[in-house]
């Protein structure tokens, strides 16, 4: 018989590490064991949902970069955007991918305290608009347009 530790893959133990890290992540999370990072920013003066709407949008953007990084050893930027040959580095836009995660947290909980229509047209419109606007001049960087 052959030794079973060389039948393990590199891709195999990038899975169950990522993998692992996700258990961890989400049993952490669910046994509050991050609520002193939701205490700590609301002693810097964030409110009590906009706290918790940061740290819910920051585990699942965590969560997702597990997953994925896990799988493909890819980000999920990469992954999104590979197949647009004209975007040179998509993993400068994870910032923006979190920020969107942050955005729409916020309006599924209601932070502001707003009604669902006014979220809705900050959400779709005020930063549709933006990300539009960068897409297209990416798109004319590459020479595509």
């Amino acid at each position: 018989m052959g030794d079973p530790w060389k039948s393990i893959s590199p891709e195999g133990v990038r899975a169950f590490t990522y993998g692992s890290l996700s258990v961890l992540l989400l049993w952490g999370y669910g046994e509050n064991y991050l609520l002193p990072v939701n205490d700590m920013l609301m002693m810097l003066g964030i409110s009590d949902l906009l706290a918790k709407s940061l740290m819910i949008s920051s585990v699942i953007f965590i969560l997702i970069i597990f997953i994925f990084y896990g799988l493909h050893g890819k980000l999920p930027t990469t992954l999104m955007l590979q197949h647009m040959t004209w975007v040179k580095n998509p993993d400068k836009y994870l910032l923006f991918f979190y920020i969107w995660i942050n955005l729409i947290a916020a309006g599924l909980l209601n932070v502001l305290g707003l009604n669902t229509f006014y979220q809705f047209v900050a959400l779709f419109v005020i930063f549709l608009l933006p990300s539009l606007i960068l897409g297209t001049r990416i798109q004319k960087k590459g020479g595509n347009i």
